[in-house]
């Protein structure tokens, strides 16, 4: 039967001065069976609806800010081949991506045609308005994965680093996700979940 497995997925994130987010990621993919490529999700604009109705009972503040908007692609590629944005795109060609707003997402087709074998798809992003500065405290509340998945993610790493935070001793880290998830804050500026 036809199917295809994520094997992994790495995210390598950069909090920028700007409260802007830099994302790498590496997507590992195992085709049994041909397939045109890919689909690539980035979540803009997502609502939590459960965060949201309890933000609605102590918040003074709009959810909103806490929204990634304007997402830039900077980069996709395979094996260092870069990927050419099209408006549009027809299956079988290769090294092309589109993009289409859809539902609070960016949905990202990449055009790589494979046949039973594992490929690894690279994409480099940046998503504005993410990180917060309150008075007292920096905040970063944003659904990385999102929920438009086909296929379960076996493996999921995600970095994060900060920039220049004082002390390993007020950086606190959370994430919502499945039980057997890990989250470490390994020093003064690096966060990983995984």
């Amino acid at each position: 039967a036809k199917d295809y497995s994520i094997e992994k997925i790495d995210m390598q994130v950069t909090i920028l001065e700007d409260g802007s987010l830099k994302v790498d990621q590496t997507l590992e993919y195992n085709f049994n069976g041909s397939y045109n490529g890919i689909y690539i999700t980035i979540p803009e604009g997502l609502e939590d609806t459960k965060y949201n109705s309890i933000r609605r009972k102590t918040a003074i503040v709009s959810d909103s800010m806490y929204n990634a908007s304007n997402v830039t692609i900077n980069k996709i590629s395979v094996k260092n081949k870069k990927f050419i944005e099209k408006n549009y795109a027809n299956n079988g060609e290769n090294g092309v991506y589109t993009i289409t707003n859809e539902k609070n997402l960016k949905k990202i087709k990449v055009f790589s045609p494979t046949s039973y074998a594992s490929k690894i798809f690279d994409i480099s992003y940046t998503l504005n308005n993410v990180a917060i500065k309150h008075n007292d405290i920096g905040e970063v509340y944003y659904n990385f994965i999102g929920g438009e998945w086909d296929e379960d993610i076996k493996k999921l790493n995600i970095d994060i680093k900060l920039p220049n935070n004082i002390s390993k001793e007020d950086l606190y880290a959370f994430a919502h996700g499945p039980e057997n998830g890990v989250v470490t804050i390994q020093d003064d500026n690096n966060i990983n979940l995984y």
